[in-house]
């Protein structure tokens, strides 16, 4: 889909200000700019604490700047206020009044926001609420996928439980509050009623993770680590990884793609009981034959027999070069003084109202004065 930038955005009418100190909220205020939001970054004096967390890159100043930093506040303008000086404190409440929506962490004081702008929307980010007995809790990633119950089902049986990498519990709510901001700002547009949100990581974390809580409620059954009921096979080659899904009715075609023909009529694979007693031996076999082949010349062998097969790609290959992300026009080109940098692309397309195109994020304050302030 060819983008339009003279196209007018679907959220330009609105006016985000950033109180929030984490991934989660950082996030879902990008998607917000993504879509044509005008949204600040309000930051203390020192920076927000996400510029501090790595990986790290040089910067144009000479100095380490945050990736991370760079990727969740894409978009956003800076600015800095101090609200301990007098002036500080009369220029932050001027800032509020400009608001559609906040996004802010738990503890932020809602009631000077009600008395100087009372149809502003504010969304409450935190990592276990302001409510309950873990509200005073801090967080990691490891431990809200630990918590969610997410971590005890995944990996090997005989090994322990599998951290997923990445800060996926952040985004995941990040992208919860967007849509939960979404929904109050078309509540208010029909009714004129505005409201509070609140979204926590570890909550939205529980909601990603399998349904085997629901199971268990129903019927007292719990499946352990590792025992999925699924035929996936996972094994190296020449350049990476390759996954394998078989069907029930596909383990002649697999075993014909793989170019193992042979243990078609092989006894320990001759029916579905035998298959699924002797898996582990048959993955061994698949792994012995495919060791030193080429991992795109195996997926395509087996996709043609319409067998569920695909290449698992380092993040090395998912850059500006990836074919499909190329040819979708996924990534970004940003313009730096430090030359081209690429950016993850929309999560999202419309066609009347496309995303907006961004700039990289700022330094600390490097920001306009926000407007009636």
């Amino acid at each position: 889909m060819q983008v339009d930038r003279n196209q007018k955005t679907v959220l330009e009418f609105v006016r985000v200000l950033d109180f929030s100190e984490s991934i989660a909220g950082q996030f879902c205020c990008r998607i917000l700019a993504d879509y044509g939001a005008d949204v600040t970054l309000m930051e203390p004096p020192e920076g927000s604490v996400t510029r501090t967390m790595g990986p790290f890159r040089e910067e144009a100043s000479g100095r380490k700047g945050s990736v991370l930093f760079r990727h969740i506040n894409l978009g956003k303008k800076s600015f800095v206020v101090d609200q301990n000086s007098d002036a500080g404190a009369k220029l932050y409440h001027a800032i509020l009044k400009t608001a559609d929506v906040i996004v802010a962490p738990a503890g932020f004081d809602r009631s000077l926001l009600k008395k100087i702008n009372p149809d502003c929307l504010v969304n409450i980010v935190s990592p276990f609420g302001e409510s309950g007995p873990k509200s005073d809790w801090r967080g990691s990633e490891i431990i809200y996928q630990a918590m969610s119950g997410m971590m005890i089902q995944n990996g090997r049986r005989d090994r322990e439980p599998l951290y997923g990498v990445g800060h996926r519990a952040s985004y995941c709510m990040g992208i919860a509050a967007y849509s939960a901001i979404l929904a109050a700002l078309m509540v208010r547009e029909r009714t004129g009623v505005s409201q509070e949100m609140a979204v926590d990581i570890a909550h939205t974390a529980a909601s990603m993770t399998y349904p085997f809580a629901l199971q268990y409620s129903y019927n007292g059954s719990f499946k352990r680590r590792g025992s999925t009921g699924l035929p996936l096979i996972e094994v190296a080659v020449s350049d990476g990884w390759i996954s394998i899904w078989i069907r029930a009715n596909q383990f002649s075609s697999t075993c014909k793609g793989l170019g193992l023909s042979e243990l078609i009529e092989d006894p320990r694979f001759k029916d579905a009981n035998a298959q699924k007693e002797n898996f582990a031996a048959f993955i061994d076999e698949v792994q012995n034959h495919v060791r030193n082949r080429n991992s795109s010349e195996i997926v395509a062998e087996l996709q043609a027999r319409r067998v569920v097969a695909a290449s698992c790609y380092r993040p090395t290959q998912l850059g500006p070069d990836a074919p499909h992300l190329a040819a979708r026009n996924y990534w970004r080109t940003l313009k730096t003084e430090k030359g081209d940098q690429f950016a993850l692309g929309p999560q999202f397309r419309m066609s009347k109202t496309p995303s907006h195109f961004p700039q990289p994020a700022l330094e600390i304050g490097q920001s306009e004065p926000l407007d009636n302030t």
